[in-house]
């Protein structure tokens, strides 16, 4: 009798099988980064020109209504049945939300090291290495994490909450204290990605693959949003 691959975990499906969806999930998940960094820029340079969106409420609100699509209007959608709709909304509202802290980041940088880019792309390089640091963890064997499942549960909300807060009130939270609290995002953030590649190369079905993909661009994404945050308060101190 055939197997129904699509029925099975990835871990369990034919070598062939799992080899084309972790391709497929990869190919997504770089699209998807490379469409939210076009996006960011693009929101950078319209941030810059509206001084409007960085007065009183207005980036912690707008912050968090982009997140809120991201969360629970595109989120759902990628479950459901419209996944590359949700995919594309998904990535483009969380590359939207990126624009602000890509243009505070750029101009600190040039203010600091005379560079706009040196933050970013430190920023990203520690993600980057974090990401595969990560990824080369959660494929060695299959875990349950369900400790880190329930912290991640009740932690993800607040933290997205306190990162639009503290962004647009820097000052909220400053000093030491202020540095502590980033790192802790930087961890959190970090366990939520390792909880996510975990599922995408265990759990989730062969197809799965968008699911997978969206989980990994929003998850690698928020980790640099919290390295790049830390990075600027180290800076600025």
């Amino acid at each position: 009798m055939e197997m129904n691959v699509r029925a099975i975990p990835i871990a369990d499906a034919p070598p062939e099988v799992r080899a084309s969806y972790l391709r497929r999930v990869l190919g997504t998940t770089v699209f998807g980064l490379a469409l939210a960094a076009v996006v960011g820029v693009a929101s950078a340079m319209f941030i810059a020109t509206q001084p409007w969106m960085f007065r009183g409420f207005a980036p912690m609100a707008i912050i968090l209504g982009l997140w809120a699509i991201v969360n629970f209007v595109a989120r759902p959608m990628v479950f459901g049945t419209a996944k590359w709709p949700g995919y594309l909304l998904g990535t483009v509202a969380q590359g939207a939300a990126m624009g602000f802290i890509l243009l505070v980041a750029a101009a600190l940088s040039i203010q600091t090291y005379g560079d706009p880019f040196r933050l970013i792309a430190t920023a990203f390089g520690i993600t980057v290495c974090t990401g595969v640091g990560l990824a080369i963890y959660a494929s060695s064997e299959r875990r349950e994490f369900s400790m880190l499942r329930a912290g991640l549960a009740a932690a993800t909300i607040p933290m997205l909450i306190l990162m639009a807060v503290t962004f647009a009130f820097p000052n909220l939270i400053g000093g030491p204290i202020g540095l502590v609290v980033w790192l802790i995002f930087v961890v959190i953030s970090a366990a939520g990605l390792l909880y996510q590649l975990n599922l995408v190369m265990h759990e989730f079905s062969e197809d799965m693959s968008v699911e997978a993909s969206y989980l990994m661009t929003i998850g690698v994404l928020v980790l640099f949003w919290n390295i790049l945050s830390f990075i600027m308060r180290l800076t600025r101190r």
